[in-house]
């Protein structure tokens, strides 16, 4: 499997059921994505048969998102201090750093796996750091471009969140 046959097989699956968030960007943007991935995660043998309201997608997703910002703004805040401004790019890659750690977070707490922020480390350097780190910023780069798209800004979002799950449900799901 390669990041190119996870896009090109996410695109194929939302070719054929193009169904999106209909406020991706909400006060409830993490329990509202989860609920969408939910919808989309194969189902599989001994994993839970609905989505769980319990689970605090919010705290999850700001903590997540949080760690990940702060290590961008820490290392854009240092790069400035050292006037090192044309390698400001590097603070985007401090982001990704932190948050590949926790890249499958929210697919473990569909299935309510026990200690989630944990197991996502795990599952990180399970599947190879450099490769999740790599295959995430292709992923992260075509989601992006996507925003550009006028028409359909967040198709390319969606496609990046299905190309995730197929990664997640064949790489990890198995191990967990």
């Amino acid at each position: 499997m390669t990041v190119g046959h996870l896009l090109r097989q996410s695109t194929r699956q939302f070719a054929e059921q193009p169904t999106q968030v209909q406020r991706p960007l909400s006060p409830v943007i993490f329990t509202t994505g989860a609920h969408w991935m939910w919808a989309h995660l194969p189902s599989q043998t001994g994993q839970p048969t609905r989505f769980d309201q319990e689970i605090r997608f919010g705290w999850y997703g700001s903590f997540k998102y949080g760690c990940s910002l702060l290590a961008m703004l820490a290392t854009a805040a240092a790069l400035a201090k050292l006037h090192l401004l044309w390698l400001l790019p590097l603070a985007g890659l401090a982001f990704y750093v932190v948050e590949v750690h926790f890249l499958f977070l929210f697919p473990l707490l569909l299935d309510r796996v026990a200690h989630p922020l944990r197991t996502s480390i795990w599952a990180t350097y399970q599947v190879g750091f450099m490769r999740a780190l790599t295959w995430t910023l292709a992923i992260a780069a075509f989601m992006l471009a996507g925003l550009l798209n006028r028409r359909q800004p967040w198709r390319n979002w969606h496609i990046g969140c299905l190309a995730l799950i197929h990664w997640y449900h064949h790489e990890v799901r198995p191990r967990v």
